[in-house]
């Protein structure tokens, strides 16, 4: 499988982070783009992807300008020409691509965290009803977008998890690719892309 890795950081380090994270999860070498080049999509496009992965961010959508600097991207994911996972901030990005809002926690959630599976789905195959990924995030999506359906729950976010209902677009709250030996649910989650 080709995957390509939308880099949303602005952060050097964790660009080569997520990059080295989701290739040790996926198991494949990613070919990465950054959100801003011109021609966004082309350039994903011509890399020929089987899977499109959006990054976290430390940007909030929230900020004056950040939506428009990431308007490319967002644009791209409502046409959604190949597959698509966004996390974190790329599963913000799909939300509010399709008319979620955001709320924000008031603090910083950074840990493993339980996650509830509240329909199952082949994403899921593999674990149990309840897993434990990791969470890095101060702000959540505030309902589940127009024609998504919510796949996870948590005590802190009601929309960890969502798929469109006709379209392959995925988006989660958590960090999957962080999973490590003791907690490797989100490893299990990228293997069943």
């Amino acid at each position: 499988m080709k995957i390509v890795m939308v880099n949303n950081y602005r952060e050097r380090e964790k660009t080569l982070q997520a990059l080295q994270n989701l290739t040790r999860c996926t198991g494949q070498p990613l070919e990465t783009v950054d959100h801003g080049v011109p021609e966004f999509e082309r350039k994903v496009l011509e890399l020929s992807p089987d899977l499109v992965i959006l990054t976290g961010s430390s940007a909030l959508l929230t900020r004056s300008g950040t939506r428009e600097e990431f308007q490319q991207e967002a644009d791209f994911v409502k046409k959604a020409p190949v597959p698509i996972l966004g996390i974190c901030f790329g599963h913000q990005l799909i939300g509010t691509a399709f008319g979620s809002g955001l709320s924000d926690l008031g603090q910083m959630i950074q840990r493993f965290d339980q996650v509830s599976v509240v329909h199952r789905h082949p994403l899921f195959d593999g674990l149990p009803p309840k897993i434990t990924v990791a969470e890095s995030h101060r702000q959540v999506l505030n309902k589940v977008p127009l024609g998504f359906q919510r796949l996870a729950e948590s005590t802190t976010t009601t929309v960890e998890a969502i798929r469109h209902e006709t379209k392959p677009i995925y988006g989660v709250q958590f960090h999957p690719e962080r999973a490590n030996d003791l907690h490797p649910d989100g490893r299990i989650f990228l293997q069943n892309l």
